[in-house]
Protein backbone atom coordinates (compact mmCIF):
# COMPACT_ATOMS: atom_id res chain seq x y z
CA UNK A 1 0.00 0.00 0.00
CA UNK A 2 1.98 3.17 -1.29
CA UNK A 3 1.00 6.49 0.07
CA UNK A 4 2.89 8.85 -1.64
CA UNK A 5 1.41 11.06 -3.75
CA UNK A 6 2.31 11.26 -7.19
CA UNK A 7 4.67 14.28 -8.71
CA UNK A 8 1.94 14.81 -10.99
CA UNK A 9 -0.86 15.25 -8.06
CA UNK A 10 2.11 17.46 -6.55
CA UNK A 11 2.09 19.69 -8.78
CA UNK A 12 -1.67 20.11 -9.33
CA UNK A 13 -1.88 20.92 -5.88
CA UNK A 14 0.89 23.46 -6.24
CA UNK A 15 -0.05 24.71 -9.56
CA UNK A 16 -3.95 25.52 -8.18
CA UNK A 17 -2.67 27.16 -4.87
CA UNK A 18 -0.51 29.20 -6.77
CA UNK A 19 -3.36 30.30 -9.29
CA UNK A 20 -5.80 31.21 -6.31
CA UNK A 21 -3.51 32.92 -4.16
CA UNK A 22 -3.24 35.27 -7.14
CA UNK A 23 -6.55 35.30 -9.16
CA UNK A 24 -8.62 35.21 -6.08
CA UNK A 25 -7.14 36.59 -2.98
CA UNK A 26 -9.75 36.78 0.30
CA UNK A 27 -10.78 40.58 0.01
CA UNK A 28 -11.51 39.93 -4.03
CA UNK A 29 -13.62 36.58 -2.74
CA UNK A 30 -15.63 39.24 -0.28
CA UNK A 31 -16.12 41.91 -2.33
CA UNK A 32 -18.06 39.39 -5.05
CA UNK A 33 -19.78 38.22 -2.65
CA UNK A 34 -20.78 41.25 -0.94
CA UNK A 35 -22.04 42.29 -4.29
CA UNK A 36 -23.52 39.17 -5.14
CA UNK A 37 -22.00 39.36 -8.31
CA UNK A 38 -20.01 35.89 -10.20
CA UNK A 39 -16.79 36.30 -10.93
CA UNK A 40 -17.05 35.66 -14.37
CA UNK A 41 -13.01 36.00 -15.36
CA UNK A 42 -11.74 33.90 -12.86
CA UNK A 43 -14.56 30.79 -14.08
CA UNK A 44 -12.94 31.77 -17.57
CA UNK A 45 -9.16 31.54 -16.12
CA UNK A 46 -9.46 28.40 -14.33
CA UNK A 47 -11.29 26.96 -17.05
CA UNK A 48 -7.94 27.62 -19.16
CA UNK A 49 -5.83 25.01 -16.20
CA UNK A 50 -8.22 22.60 -17.53
CA UNK A 51 -10.70 22.22 -14.59
CA UNK A 52 -13.84 22.55 -16.16
CA UNK A 53 -13.31 19.37 -18.98
CA UNK A 54 -11.63 17.10 -15.63
CA UNK A 55 -15.03 15.00 -15.62
CA UNK A 56 -14.85 13.57 -19.49
CA UNK A 57 -12.02 12.42 -22.16
CA UNK A 58 -9.96 14.22 -24.37
CA UNK A 59 -12.50 13.48 -27.46
CA UNK A 60 -14.58 16.24 -25.93
CA UNK A 61 -12.04 18.60 -24.95
CA UNK A 62 -11.62 17.41 -21.50
CA UNK A 63 -8.73 15.83 -19.52
CA UNK A 64 -10.12 12.68 -18.24
CA UNK A 65 -8.59 13.09 -14.57
CA UNK A 66 -8.41 10.32 -12.71
CA UNK A 67 -10.58 10.64 -9.01
CA UNK A 68 -7.60 12.13 -6.68
CA UNK A 69 -6.91 14.60 -9.05
CA UNK A 70 -10.79 15.43 -9.09
CA UNK A 71 -10.44 16.08 -5.64
CA UNK A 72 -7.34 17.81 -5.06
CA UNK A 73 -9.08 20.16 -7.18
CA UNK A 74 -12.01 20.35 -5.64
CA UNK A 75 -10.00 21.14 -2.29
CA UNK A 76 -8.16 23.83 -3.68
CA UNK A 77 -11.15 25.40 -5.40
CA UNK A 78 -13.32 24.93 -1.66
CA UNK A 79 -10.22 26.67 -0.13
CA UNK A 80 -10.22 29.68 -2.13
CA UNK A 81 -13.85 30.30 -3.06
CA UNK A 82 -17.44 28.72 -2.11
CA UNK A 83 -19.15 30.36 -4.95
CA UNK A 84 -16.60 29.51 -7.45
CA UNK A 85 -16.96 26.27 -6.37
CA UNK A 86 -21.00 26.19 -6.61
CA UNK A 87 -20.57 26.94 -10.78
CA UNK A 88 -17.95 25.12 -11.59
CA UNK A 89 -19.13 21.33 -10.01
CA UNK A 90 -22.34 21.09 -10.78
CA UNK A 91 -21.03 22.02 -14.60
CA UNK A 92 -17.82 19.91 -14.85
CA UNK A 93 -17.83 16.79 -12.28
CA UNK A 94 -22.53 16.43 -12.52
CA UNK A 95 -24.14 17.56 -15.14
CA UNK A 96 -20.98 17.48 -17.60
CA UNK A 97 -20.25 13.81 -16.65
CA UNK A 98 -24.20 13.06 -16.67
CA UNK A 99 -23.93 13.89 -20.52
CA UNK A 100 -20.56 12.31 -21.09
CA UNK A 101 -22.00 8.52 -19.38
CA UNK A 102 -25.65 8.87 -20.93
CA UNK A 103 -26.31 11.59 -23.49
CA UNK A 104 -26.37 11.38 -27.51
CA UNK A 105 -23.40 11.88 -29.06
CA UNK A 106 -25.00 15.09 -30.60
CA UNK A 107 -24.84 16.12 -26.83
CA UNK A 108 -21.72 15.45 -26.14
CA UNK A 109 -20.39 17.43 -29.43
CA UNK A 110 -22.69 20.23 -29.06
CA UNK A 111 -22.34 20.72 -24.91
CA UNK A 112 -19.21 19.13 -23.96
CA UNK A 113 -16.27 21.26 -25.84
CA UNK A 114 -17.99 24.42 -24.46
CA UNK A 115 -18.23 23.13 -20.77
CA UNK A 116 -14.46 22.47 -21.30
CA UNK A 117 -13.44 25.90 -22.49
CA UNK A 118 -15.63 27.53 -19.57
CA UNK A 119 -18.17 29.33 -22.17
CA UNK A 120 -20.68 27.03 -21.04
CA UNK A 121 -22.18 26.08 -17.53
CA UNK A 122 -25.19 23.84 -16.16
CA UNK A 123 -27.23 24.20 -13.24
CA UNK A 124 -28.36 21.01 -11.16
CA UNK A 125 -32.28 21.21 -11.00
CA UNK A 126 -32.69 18.33 -8.67
CA UNK A 127 -34.49 19.36 -5.54
CA UNK A 128 -38.41 20.62 -5.46
CA UNK A 129 -39.87 22.06 -2.61
CA UNK A 130 -41.13 18.75 -1.34
CA UNK A 131 -38.57 16.72 -2.89
CA UNK A 132 -35.81 16.91 -1.03
CA UNK A 133 -33.87 14.17 0.69
CA UNK A 134 -36.35 12.11 -1.29
CA UNK A 135 -36.16 13.30 -4.71
CA UNK A 136 -38.53 10.35 -6.29
CA UNK A 137 -41.58 12.66 -4.96
CA UNK A 138 -40.65 15.27 -7.38
CA UNK A 139 -44.09 16.36 -9.00
CA UNK A 140 -42.24 18.55 -11.76
CA UNK A 141 -44.16 17.10 -15.20
CA UNK A 142 -43.02 16.76 -18.55
CA UNK A 143 -45.26 16.07 -21.06
CA UNK A 144 -44.72 14.62 -24.21
CA UNK A 145 -46.37 16.67 -27.37
CA UNK A 146 -44.82 16.11 -31.07
CA UNK A 147 -41.15 16.76 -31.28
CA UNK A 148 -40.92 19.01 -27.66
CA UNK A 149 -41.75 17.79 -24.29
CA UNK A 150 -43.92 20.14 -22.31
CA UNK A 151 -42.52 20.97 -18.56
CA UNK A 152 -44.27 22.33 -15.58
CA UNK A 153 -43.24 22.37 -11.76
CA UNK A 154 -41.17 24.18 -9.33
CA UNK A 155 -37.19 23.32 -8.61
CA UNK A 156 -35.79 24.72 -5.79
CA UNK A 157 -31.56 25.28 -4.47
CA UNK A 158 -30.93 25.32 -7.97
CA UNK A 159 -27.18 26.99 -7.87
CA UNK A 160 -25.98 29.11 -10.90
CA UNK A 161 -29.44 28.95 -12.82
CA UNK A 162 -29.54 32.42 -13.41
CA UNK A 163 -26.27 32.50 -15.28
CA UNK A 164 -26.46 28.90 -16.47
CA UNK A 165 -26.66 28.03 -20.05
CA UNK A 166 -29.14 24.80 -19.08
CA UNK A 167 -30.56 23.42 -16.10
CA UNK A 168 -29.96 19.76 -16.03
CA UNK A 169 -33.30 19.04 -14.65
CA UNK A 170 -34.97 15.84 -12.96
CA UNK A 171 -38.60 15.42 -13.96
CA UNK A 172 -41.59 13.02 -14.18
CA UNK A 173 -42.50 11.58 -17.77
CA UNK A 174 -44.39 8.96 -16.71
CA UNK A 175 -46.87 10.08 -13.80
CA UNK A 176 -48.78 6.06 -13.51
CA UNK A 177 -45.25 5.14 -12.66
CA UNK A 178 -43.61 3.80 -9.10
CA UNK A 179 -41.84 6.67 -7.81
CA UNK A 180 -39.18 5.92 -8.28
CA UNK A 181 -39.54 4.81 -11.93
CA UNK A 182 -40.84 7.06 -14.59
CA UNK A 183 -38.27 10.11 -13.74
CA UNK A 184 -36.46 11.36 -16.66
CA UNK A 185 -33.62 14.08 -17.00
CA UNK A 186 -34.08 17.23 -19.68
CA UNK A 187 -31.46 19.88 -20.88
CA UNK A 188 -33.79 22.84 -20.36
CA UNK A 189 -31.63 25.56 -22.38
CA UNK A 190 -31.65 29.55 -20.76
CA UNK A 191 -34.27 31.92 -21.73
CA UNK A 192 -37.04 29.19 -22.86
CA UNK A 193 -40.33 30.67 -22.60
CA UNK A 194 -42.02 30.11 -19.22
CA UNK A 195 -38.69 29.75 -17.57
CA UNK A 196 -38.59 31.63 -14.61
CA UNK A 197 -35.17 32.31 -12.43
CA UNK A 198 -35.42 33.81 -9.22
CA UNK A 199 -32.32 34.00 -6.73
CA UNK A 200 -32.57 33.44 -3.38
CA UNK A 201 -30.59 35.00 -0.59
CA UNK A 202 -28.21 33.22 1.24
CA UNK A 203 -25.51 32.52 4.13
CA UNK A 204 -22.33 32.01 1.75
CA UNK A 205 -21.18 32.02 -1.61
CA UNK A 206 -23.76 34.61 -2.51
CA UNK A 207 -21.45 35.54 -5.57
CA UNK A 208 -23.17 32.48 -7.31
CA UNK A 209 -26.97 32.61 -6.72
CA UNK A 210 -29.04 29.73 -5.56
CA UNK A 211 -32.22 29.86 -7.17
CA UNK A 212 -36.19 29.05 -7.22
CA UNK A 213 -36.89 27.76 -10.97
CA UNK A 214 -40.43 28.26 -12.40
CA UNK A 215 -41.28 26.10 -15.61
CA UNK A 216 -45.10 27.44 -16.63
CA UNK A 217 -45.63 25.50 -20.02
CA UNK A 218 -41.80 25.32 -21.25
CA UNK A 219 -41.42 23.37 -24.49
CA UNK A 220 -37.92 21.36 -24.87
CA UNK A 221 -37.29 20.00 -27.96
CA UNK A 222 -36.60 15.80 -27.51
CA UNK A 223 -33.25 15.93 -28.78
CA UNK A 224 -32.50 17.19 -25.12
CA UNK A 225 -33.30 14.22 -23.17
CA UNK A 226 -30.52 13.11 -21.66
CA UNK A 227 -30.48 8.89 -21.65
CA UNK A 228 -33.00 6.67 -22.04
CA UNK A 229 -36.74 8.11 -21.25
CA UNK A 230 -37.76 6.76 -17.52
CA UNK A 231 -34.30 5.26 -17.08
CA UNK A 232 -33.69 9.06 -15.01
CA UNK A 233 -33.36 7.72 -11.47
CA UNK A 234 -30.65 5.74 -12.99
CA UNK A 235 -28.70 8.50 -14.01
CA UNK A 236 -28.81 10.76 -11.20
CA UNK A 237 -28.55 8.17 -8.51
CA UNK A 238 -25.42 6.75 -10.34
CA UNK A 239 -23.40 9.91 -10.42
CA UNK A 240 -24.28 11.03 -6.37
CA UNK A 241 -21.25 8.61 -5.34
CA UNK A 242 -18.79 10.68 -6.95
CA UNK A 243 -21.14 13.96 -5.53
CA UNK A 244 -20.96 12.93 -2.18
CA UNK A 245 -17.07 12.16 -2.52
CA UNK A 246 -15.87 15.37 -3.56
CA UNK A 247 -18.59 16.91 -1.01
CA UNK A 248 -15.92 15.35 1.44
CA UNK A 249 -13.20 16.75 -0.75
CA UNK A 250 -14.71 20.43 -0.15
CA UNK A 251 -15.07 19.88 3.23
CA UNK A 252 -11.22 18.94 3.55
CA UNK A 253 -10.32 21.80 1.08
CA UNK A 254 -12.31 24.31 3.47
CA UNK A 255 -10.71 22.56 6.66
CA UNK A 256 -7.58 23.33 5.40
CA UNK A 257 -7.91 26.75 4.61
CA UNK A 258 -9.07 27.11 8.21
CA UNK A 259 -6.15 25.26 9.38
CA UNK A 260 -3.75 27.45 7.31
CA UNK A 261 -4.96 30.66 8.17
CA UNK A 262 -5.33 29.96 11.77
CA UNK A 263 -1.92 28.60 12.32
CA UNK A 264 -0.06 31.31 10.18
CA UNK A 265 -2.27 34.01 12.86
CA UNK A 266 -1.17 32.01 15.83
CA UNK A 267 2.65 32.24 14.91
CA UNK A 268 2.19 36.28 14.49
CA UNK A 269 0.19 36.75 17.26
CA UNK A 270 1.96 37.31 20.31
CA UNK A 271 0.08 37.63 23.83
CA UNK A 272 1.80 36.77 27.27
CA UNK A 273 5.34 37.39 25.87
CA UNK A 274 4.89 34.66 22.85
CA UNK A 275 2.94 33.69 19.93
CA UNK A 276 -0.03 32.10 21.09
CA UNK A 277 0.92 29.08 18.92
CA UNK A 278 3.11 28.20 22.44
CA UNK A 279 0.34 28.37 24.48
CA UNK A 280 -1.03 24.69 24.79
CA UNK A 281 -4.93 25.55 24.61
CA UNK A 282 -4.30 26.88 20.96
CA UNK A 283 -1.68 24.34 20.03
CA UNK A 284 -4.18 21.87 20.67
CA UNK A 285 -6.61 23.01 18.49
CA UNK A 286 -4.42 23.17 15.73
CA UNK A 287 -2.92 19.68 16.47
CA UNK A 288 -7.09 18.71 16.17
CA UNK A 289 -7.69 20.70 12.80
CA UNK A 290 -4.57 18.76 11.22
CA UNK A 291 -6.21 15.69 12.29
CA UNK A 292 -9.84 16.39 11.26
CA UNK A 293 -7.74 17.38 7.71
CA UNK A 294 -5.80 14.79 7.48
CA UNK A 295 -8.60 11.72 8.10
CA UNK A 296 -10.83 13.00 5.62
CA UNK A 297 -8.30 13.46 3.11
CA UNK A 298 -7.78 9.82 3.26
CA UNK A 299 -11.21 8.65 3.79
CA UNK A 300 -12.35 10.88 0.27
CA UNK A 301 -9.18 10.09 -1.41
CA UNK A 302 -10.29 6.45 -0.45
CA UNK A 303 -13.42 6.29 -1.48
CA UNK A 304 -11.96 8.12 -4.74
CA UNK A 305 -9.64 5.23 -5.55
CA UNK A 306 -12.46 2.82 -5.10
CA UNK A 307 -14.50 4.62 -7.61
CA UNK A 308 -11.77 4.88 -9.93
CA UNK A 309 -11.58 1.24 -9.84
CA UNK A 310 -14.60 0.79 -10.78
CA UNK A 311 -16.05 -0.97 -6.75
CA UNK A 312 -18.69 -0.42 -4.91
CA UNK A 313 -17.88 2.90 -3.33
CA UNK A 314 -21.80 3.96 -2.13
CA UNK A 315 -20.69 3.24 1.81
CA UNK A 316 -17.51 4.98 1.22
CA UNK A 317 -18.38 7.76 -0.37
CA UNK A 318 -21.11 8.67 2.10
CA UNK A 319 -18.52 8.48 4.71
CA UNK A 320 -16.05 10.65 2.84
CA UNK A 321 -19.69 12.89 2.71
CA UNK A 322 -20.03 13.12 6.56
CA UNK A 323 -16.93 13.24 7.33
CA UNK A 324 -15.20 15.76 5.47
CA UNK A 325 -18.23 18.09 5.90
CA UNK A 326 -18.11 18.02 9.36
CA UNK A 327 -14.71 17.77 9.78
CA UNK A 328 -14.53 21.61 8.01
CA UNK A 329 -16.93 22.59 10.83
CA UNK A 330 -15.08 21.76 13.51
CA UNK A 331 -11.69 23.46 11.48
CA UNK A 332 -14.13 26.61 11.22
CA UNK A 333 -15.00 26.85 14.56
CA UNK A 334 -11.85 26.20 15.57
CA UNK A 335 -10.16 28.88 13.89
CA UNK A 336 -12.91 30.80 14.71
CA UNK A 337 -11.82 30.86 18.20
CA UNK A 338 -8.15 31.10 17.49
CA UNK A 339 -8.57 34.50 15.73
CA UNK A 340 -10.62 35.84 18.41
CA UNK A 341 -12.21 38.96 17.22
CA UNK A 342 -10.57 39.06 14.32
CA UNK A 343 -12.50 36.29 12.83
CA UNK A 344 -15.75 38.43 12.94
CA UNK A 345 -13.63 40.86 10.47
CA UNK A 346 -14.40 39.76 6.92
CA UNK A 347 -10.51 41.41 5.93
CA UNK A 348 -9.60 37.99 7.76
CA UNK A 349 -11.31 35.42 5.36
CA UNK A 350 -11.80 32.87 8.77
CA UNK A 351 -15.95 34.13 8.95
CA UNK A 352 -16.38 33.33 5.22
CA UNK A 353 -14.89 29.72 6.23
CA UNK A 354 -17.46 29.22 9.24
CA UNK A 355 -20.18 30.69 7.11
CA UNK A 356 -19.53 27.92 4.23
CA UNK A 357 -18.53 25.00 5.69
CA UNK A 358 -22.27 24.18 7.37
CA UNK A 359 -24.24 23.97 3.73
CA UNK A 360 -21.73 20.94 3.47
CA UNK A 361 -24.02 18.71 6.17
CA UNK A 362 -26.78 19.63 3.84
CA UNK A 363 -25.87 19.53 0.43
CA UNK A 364 -25.76 16.10 -1.71
CA UNK A 365 -28.01 14.16 0.86
CA UNK A 366 -28.19 15.45 4.78
CA UNK A 367 -25.57 13.66 7.29
CA UNK A 368 -28.45 11.65 8.55
CA UNK A 369 -29.35 10.30 5.47
CA UNK A 370 -26.07 9.33 4.71
CA UNK A 371 -25.68 7.71 7.96
CA UNK A 372 -28.86 5.81 7.36
CA UNK A 373 -27.07 4.88 4.46
CA UNK A 374 -24.03 3.64 6.09
CA UNK A 375 -26.16 1.70 8.36
CA UNK A 376 -27.44 -0.10 5.41
CA UNK A 377 -24.39 -0.86 3.69
CA UNK A 378 -22.83 -2.28 7.02
CA UNK A 379 -25.41 -4.71 6.89
CA UNK A 380 -25.37 -5.85 3.87
CA UNK A 381 -21.34 -6.23 3.54
CA UNK A 382 -19.72 -5.13 6.95
CA UNK A 383 -16.68 -2.72 7.14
Amino acid sequence: MDFTISPEHQQLRTTLREFFETEAPIEEVARFDRDEEFNSELYRKAAGLGLCGMGFGEEYGGTGADQISICIAVEEVARASAALAYAWLPTATFCAKGIAQYGTDEQRKEILPRVADGTVRIAMGLSEPEAGSDLTRLSTRAVRDGDDFVVNGQKVFTTGADTADYIFAFVRTDPDASASSGLSVLLVPKGTAGLTVRPLRKLAGQATHTCEVFLNDVRVPKENLVGELGRGSAIIFGLMDAERIYVGAEGTGLGQGALDMALKYAQERVQFGKPIVEHQAVAHMLADMAMDVQTSRLITWHAAWKLDQGLDCTMEASMAKVHGSEAGTRCAARGMQILGGYSYMVEYGMERYWRETKLYEIAGGTNQIMRNMIAKQLGRRGL
